[in-house]
């Protein structure tokens, strides 16, 4: 690769790259504010200027040039530390802070704010400027995010996303000179379905969060990489949490996945994580037609007395499943009904469903599948229906225990109605719904956000969540419940770890061979061969044209 010097030190670059770019992922950091490497280059807040001080022919450029606009060139030697650049950040943060508020100890972005960095890094402390300030009122521009103009410095990436990645044109500049402002069009709010994404590219507190005004400051913060599991894209995410409460999801960049993006329905899904009133936090029997708190080792202890009793080999078990367990749940599932149960399928709801097409990238990231581990189920060989009707032969043979891990066929109320008269009925779920209402014993499983798993987006990409949030004492992951029900029936697997069930898994499914959560990348492992779900379809949803 061709080399430049940035401060003396040679920074290889692809040809075309600008030198910001190489520099940044050279890990040499040049102030910046209005670039973004998802957006076009605009150059206009001059923060990025450096000091060319040999072209590469043996000439220097006569003043100093925006980096991020600025083409590398082999031999190149920029400077960034110099006298001239220093003074040239200081002017500019001088000029940005002209009208700028100080409303740092109640503004949402203290603590992750840009130019309170720069002012600290770059600043001089003091300005010439003796102006009064602009002033502007508070703005509900959309129904995600607030607009505070006061605190813009007119970097543009909002008008930006709204033009280039989502193609809504809703965000705009407007006016001249001192009265340039940024505003949505014709005073109308934003209805496009990232408009989170917005408050993630501000630089400074001009647009914020709705969801997390006020909530917490953010040096207080913790924050785990994991997945979104609101639908089957599988969106990289940062859970951010305090005191065991989760407080917000942001996008982490995988170029293979969702880029720097993540939809607003994605974001809301942390209310999930925070649930209390509908969680279970216990194991329950039912007793005396009640269900009862009862221990996991009497649960274990009275399940493999009931199904002894009534052995339901082939036959004589359905086991259902939804298609958001994660990849060792579904593999234990699986192990339990065939080595525990003597059932050979497993059954899950597999709809149709559409995959956006679009001009811009960021429409593919919603689907309609709302699922997050469809990819899975279908890699392990569970049996997928579109239609509870598929399962009328199944319930003909009047099975005697039905074993049920999260909320599969949530809708079917004539499917509970029938299943109801099952005399063993086992749900395992983080979470009570219907099917807990029916069981005779219910496990309480664990969020996504509170265990280590994996999971399959519809890419195939496998995919891993860390524990965040510490889950609620009395809960288990659903492959540990099951791995323990397994050892109830004297049918040990010998899998103590969620990384150990992985492994087992690539031992039984050839696609998932060699992975490991200890040596597992954070951008995911995509699996080998074609991704070909029969119940995809592309549905053209918009155009640039458009």
């Amino acid at each position: 690769m061709p080399v430049f010097h940035l401060d003396g030190q040679p920074v290889e670059f692809e040809p075309g790259e600008k030198v910001l770019s190489a520099a940044l992922r050279a890990g040499v950091e040049v102030p910046h504010y209005c670039f973004h490497p998802g957006l076009s280059v605009v150059a206009t807040c001059r923060m990025c200027l450096v000091d060319v001080v040999d072209m590469g022919n043996g000439r220097p450029m006569p003043k100093l040039q925006t980096s991020c606009s600025m083409d590398a060139v082999e031999g190149m030697k920029v400077e960034t530390k110099n006298t001239k650049t220093l003074e040239a950040r200081e002017d500019v943060m001088e000029f940005l802070l002209i009208n700028h508020p100080l409303d740092c100890p109640i503004c949402d972005q203290s603590g992750e704010c840009v130019l309170q960095d720069y002012s600290f890094e770059h600043g001089t402390g003091k300005s010439e400027m003796e102006y009064a300030k602009r002033v502007y009122g508070w703005r509900d521009v959309g129904t995600f995010v607030a607009l505070e103009r006061n605190r813009c410095i007119h970097c543009t990436r909002c008008d930006r996303f709204t033009r280039e990645v989502t193609g809504t044109n809703e965000f705009g500049m407007y006016n001249r000179g001192h009265e340039l402002t940024v505003d949505t069009y014709a005073d109308r709010p934003m209805t496009n379905k990232f408009q989170g994404n917005m408050a993630d590219i501000c630089p400074v507190g001009a647009i914020t969060d709705k969801e997390f005004r006020f909530k917490r400051r953010v040096w207080r913060l913790k924050k785990t990489p994991s997945i979104c599991t609101g639908c089957s894209t599988g969106c990289n995410v940062t859970i951010e949490y305090d005191k065991n409460e989760v407080f917000r999801l942001k996008p982490r960049e995988n170029p293979a996945v969702n880029r720097w993006w993540m939809c607003d329905e994605g974001r809301l899904s942390y209310h999930v994580m925070n649930e209390r009133e509908n969680r279970i936090m216990k194991p329950r029997g039912r007793v005396q037609g009640e269900l009862q708190p009862i221990s996991f080792e009497q649960a274990y202890q009275a399940l493999a007395e009931r199904i002894a009793a009534l052995n339901p080999g082939v036959g004589g078990a359905l086991v259902l499943t939804d298609t958001n367990a994660s990849n060792e749940a579904l593999f234990m599932l699986r192990k339990l009904a065939q080595d525990g149960l003597g059932a050979e399928q497993v059954f899950c709801p597999m709809p149709d469903w559409q995959q956006p097409d679009s001009d811009f990238f960021i429409d593919s990231l919603i689907t309609t599948d709302k699922t997050s581990n469809r990819a899975g189920a279908r890699e392990l060989g569970l049996t997928g229906v579109a239609d509870t009707a598929e399962l009328k032969t199944t319930l003909e043979t009047n099975p005697r225990v039905v074993i049920v891990l999260g909320n599969p066929f949530e809708h079917a109320t004539e499917l509970r109605e029938k299943i109801s008269k099952t005399q063993l009925i086992v749900a395992i779920s983080p979470l009570f719904n219907g099917w807990t209402e029916l069981a005779d014993v219910v496990l309480p499983g664990q969020l996504h956000s509170e265990q280590d798993a994996t999971y399959t987006n519809k890419q195939r990409r496998v995919q891993r969540t860390h524990i965040a949030v510490q889950a609620p004492r009395q809960t288990r992951p659903e492959w540990q419940i099951l791995a323990e029900l397994l050892l109830a029936l004297d049918k040990d697997a010998g899998l103590d770890s969620a990384d150990a069930v992985l492994q087992a898994l690539g031992q039984a499914v050839p696609t998932f061979e060699g992975l490991s959560l200890s040596r597992f990348s954070e951008a995911g492992v995509l699996l080998p061969g074609e991704a070909n779900d029969p119940g995809r379809s592309v549905v053209d949803t918009r155009t640039a044209a458009a």
